[in-house]
């Protein structure tokens, strides 16, 4: 948001635009921005935004409070269905159900914090869930792998609806799409925290029951553990849109110290490959983790992309992701020859799935280095790689449609 208001810091009309579509992030942006800056109009907006009530402020944190509360109860409740009815399937409901009932608490409290309450975009949403749910339970109870790929991609597709909530639907804006992977990293960090702090108080808890010789741990994890894991995403959206600045300092340190650390890894691990006596071109079990590590550099990249300074050439962060997005490239490179490799035995539900997903990260790399080449060699500007980046997410979510809806019938469930 930083960059699209500073623009319009004297455009009365903008401010007031802005001010309306986003209240709290724009109280927040704008405390930092006029800090430096001595003009009637600022100095009127500093009047107009101190003006807010403390009651007003302690209302609506008391209003968020209940709203989170009601969520985090109904995905608790949502959670515990198999332990209520005891005919359902608990390995059944959990694999296919519990990935939608976290996302759903966030998409709902998403709605609520952009005030999306116009009654088609709520009927949208409420007809994506519903079909998405009857689908995903109806997907025949068989060892296919085409099934598994539909219900593992299920909740990267409510992700992106996630996503479109998050931009308040306004898709075009490829700038908010670079906040909104930022904001899934501070999500990620702050869930992380949380679910520490939980591990810790359970393993006190159940030590001190322990001790007196009571034994709790059955009851305590299913109905306390657990509604307290798939609730943790919705209280650290609450904690980081109170209190940003729990997550805003912390994450970029987290994205300066560990992309060189990562950096680091992919060098020694190419150079263990060479010696390795694993032939990635024939084992199937090294070749996922490997795709699954491939993934997780570029999550990396995006998110430390996200949190980049504006200054760019010279930018010694810059020059770090860019040396990462190529041997990313050269490591997608040999799982692309792997993976052709094993097409010649037949085409399964698997290996198109790790060719599609392979192809889409090998040219999102490819797009991401060309960019970061430019910004540190050519002093480009890093608007239009968050720009490019912003967009490609579109091409993902296109993919996980596919994934879902296309896949298990395209190889009959098998």
């Amino acid at each position: 948001m930083e960059n699209r208001l500073t623009p319009h810091m004297h455009d009365p009309e903008q401010l007031e635009q802005r001010y309306r579509k986003d209240k709290p992030r724009f109280e927040r942006e704008f405390a930092e921005l006029a800090g430096e800056v001595d003009t009637d109009l600022i100095r009127f907006w500093k009047i107009r935004l101190s003006k807010a009530r403390p009651e007003t402020q302690i209302d609506g944190l008391k209003r968020d409070l209940a709203v989170v509360i009601g969520i985090s109860l109904l995905t608790a409740l949502l959670a515990k269905v198999p332990q209520l009815f005891s005919a359902i399937n608990l390995e059944f409901f959990y694999l296919r159900d519990l990935p939608w009932i976290t996302m759903n608490g966030l998409i709902l409290y998403t709605f609520w914090v952009n005030r999306i309450l116009v009654f088609r975009k709520v009927l949208v949403y409420a007809l994506v869930l519903l079909a998405s749910v009857v689908y995903i339970n109806l997907l025949p109870d068989l060892p296919g792998d085409s099934t598994l790929l539909a219900i593992i991609h299920l909740p990267l597709l409510l992700w992106c609806f996630w996503g479109l909530a998050w931009l308040s639907f306004d898709f075009k804006d490829s700038g908010k799409r670079m906040d909104f992977i930022r904001f899934n990293g501070e999500l990620i960090i702050m869930t992380g925290l949380i679910l520490l702090a939980g591990g810790l108080l359970t393993a006190i808890t159940l030590g001190l029951f322990s001790a007196i010789g009571m034994e709790i741990s059955k009851f305590y994890i299913e109905y306390i553990a657990l509604s307290g894991a798939v609730a943790s995403p919705v209280v650290s959206y609450l904690l980081i849109r109170r209190y940003p600045d729990i997550t805003r300092k912390v994450a970029p340190v987290i994205a300066r110290v560990f992309t060189p650390i990562v950096l680091l890894s992919l060098v020694v691990f190419l150079i263990s490959l060479v010696f390795s006596k694993i032939s990635i071109l024939e084992n199937r079990e090294f070749l996922m983790i490997f795709n699954a590590m491939l993934l997780g550099v570029l999550a990396i990249i995006l998110f430390s992309i996200s949190e980049l300074e504006n200054a760019n050439t010279g930018n010694i962060n810059v020059l770090i992701l860019f040396l990462l997005a190529v041997l990313s490239l050269i490591i997608n490179s040999i799982a692309l020859v792997a993976i052709t490799t094993h097409l010649i035995g037949g085409l399964t539900p698997n290996r198109l799935a790790v060719l599609g997903t392979n192809i889409l990260v090998f040219v999102n790399l490819a797009l991401l280095a060309g960019h970061l080449y430019r910004c540190y060699f050519k002093g480009a500007p890093l608007e239009k790689m968050e720009r490019s980046a912003g967009k490609y997410l579109t091409v993902y979510a296109i993919w996980t449609v596919f994934a879902v809806f296309i896949l298990p019938f395209l190889f009959s469930f098998r």
